[in-house]
């Protein structure tokens, strides 16, 4: 008798709950009247994307067997995405370079230590401000990596939506109700991401391709700015 193969589900519904979600909140963005419910909703439970995508970034450097292979696949996915992303929310970084300095100056601090790789931080600050996520996914994944590394959950737990809040209200002039909403949104998705994170072994693949998550950023950001062309 043939066993069944066994596939990383937990990886798997973290990959598609961070599809769904990126992709209801641009379309909330471009097709919603701000301010209304679906809008809201929407924009509320977008936020649970760059959580996951931060916590993929660390996966990734814990499991891959390249740091530099890793690297140059996120480029070449960045590079691809910017495109779309230009045409949609102009002269911008689009989060994929942003992930991908995320992965780098993380790279910096498991290798070189702290010092340094606090440095490479603050030195990325300047440009993180045309970047999408801006500062914020780096801290995120700096977060996680200390998460990880110290096997404690409070860290994300506090750490992610209070970082949130004292970044977003000055970057994104967010108003003290959207800090505090979207802190909790940051709340909700660190708790998912901790009840799943011991579900599965790493070593199990998921029966959704890394490659297909990553190229399904671009093809949503082309397909939104054709649609937006038509209407």
């Amino acid at each position: 008798m043939i066993d069944k193969p066994q596939y990383n589900t937990a990886r798997d519904f973290q990959k598609l709950i961070a599809i769904i979600t990126m992709t209801f909140d641009h379309i909330s963005t471009f097709f919603m009247e701000e301010g209304s419910l679906a809008y809201s909703v929407c924009q509320f439970f977008g936020n649970f994307t760059i959580v996951i995508m931060c916590f993929f970034i660390v996966e990734g450097l814990r499991y891959t067997r390249s740091v530099f292979n890793y690297a140059q696949r996120l480029l070449g996915w960045a590079m691809i995405s910017e495109v779309p992303f230009y045409l949609l929310f102009g002269m911008r970084l689009d989060v994929l370079f942003t992930l991908l300095a995320s992965l780098l100056i993380i790279y910096i601090i498991d290798r070189k230590g702290w010092p340094l790789g606090i440095a490479a931080l603050m030195l990325f600050f300047p440009l993180s401000l045309i970047c999408d996520w801006s500062i914020v996914a780096p801290v995120f994944t700096i977060i996680f990596y200390c998460f990880l590394k110290y096997k404690n959950a409070v860290i994300s737990i506090v750490l992610l939506p209070l970082s949130y809040f004292i970044f977003r209200l000055p970057l994104y002039s967010d108003t003290l109700v959207e800090g505090l909403l979207g802190s909790i949104s940051i709340l909700l998705a660190a708790l998912m991401v901790d009840l799943l994170k011991d579900r599965v072994d790493k070593k199990m693949k998921g029966l959704i391709p890394g490659m297909v998550f990553y190229a399904y950023y671009p093809a949503h950001l082309s397909i939104l700015y054709l649609v937006m062309q038509i209407y």
